[in-house]
């Protein structure tokens, strides 16, 4: 029986190098997977930033192409780039590219989550941006309100993402020229801003745009050149 024992050993200790080789292999590969798709990401962006719309979109999907058969069609960093890609397609002006993403990942999103989901919540602000760039500006209010009270009862009221919804609902409101209530939600996402960066962060830049173009159309002529004096002093900086 001790020989038995003796001649076993070696054998027991390949496999267990065996196996230990192929555990840091596998971390190695996922290690490498995660920065192939993190350099896919940033290039994309970089792309999207030089004006270079066909290579961004290659690689936004290259990305989404890697996380779907590796992480799940379902998985957070899927999600997380849908909502990247109907970005890069509303700020590139293809609304209808936009429109398509977004209404796919909501589904996804409204299959994984439930509906008070924080992650769901800001999807749908996504969705309220990328239909108002459509020119869907009901649907694009309809969803701000949705996602609001989520996003304040999950984060708080002074979060980021509570602000770019405020902004958001701003941009519906005022395309369905209801100017009163855009600029009431422009101020909002302004003062929250203001309090996580300061009132003179370039984060203000785009709120304050908003702001006077709306005070603009609602003939609020000082009002609007305050606003764009002040965004002017900020870019100075």
């Amino acid at each position: 029986m001790e020989r038995k024992k003796t001649e076993e050993a070696p054998h027991a200790r390949r496999r267990r190098h065996i196996l230990f080789f192929e555990v840091i292999t596998l971390q190695f590969a996922v290690v490498a997977l995660l920065v192939y798709v993190n350099f896919l990401a940033i290039a994309a962006d970089f792309s999207s930033h030089l004006g270079l719309t066909r290579a961004a979109e290659a690689l936004y999907n290259q990305a989404l192409f890697v996380q779907k058969y590796t992480r799940g069609a379902d998985s957070q960093p899927v999600i997380d780039t849908l909502n990247e890609i109907a970005y890069f397609y509303y700020d590139s002006n293809q609304t209808d590219k936009a429109v398509q993403v977004i209404d796919r990942n909501l589904a996804i999103c409204q299959a994984k989550f439930g509906q008070d989901d924080p992650q769901l919540a800001w999807t749908l602000s996504m969705a309220s941006l990328t239909y108002d760039g459509a020119g869907r500006y009901s649907e694009a209010e309809r969803m701000a309100r949705r996602a609001l009270p989520i996003l304040e009862s999950a984060y708080g009221k002074q979060n980021w993402s509570v602000a770019s919804t405020w902004n958001r609902l701003g941009l519906a409101l005022e395309g369905e020229e209801r100017f009163p209530e855009a600029e009431d939600a422009f101020i909002r996402a302004l003062r929250i801003r203001e309090f996580n960066f300061g009132t003179n962060s370039p984060s203000l830049l785009p709120i304050l745009q908003n702001l006077a173009r709306t005070y603009e159309e609602h003939g609020k002529q000082e009002e609007a050149a305050a606003c764009r004096r002040r965004a002017e002093e900020i870019a100075a900086r």
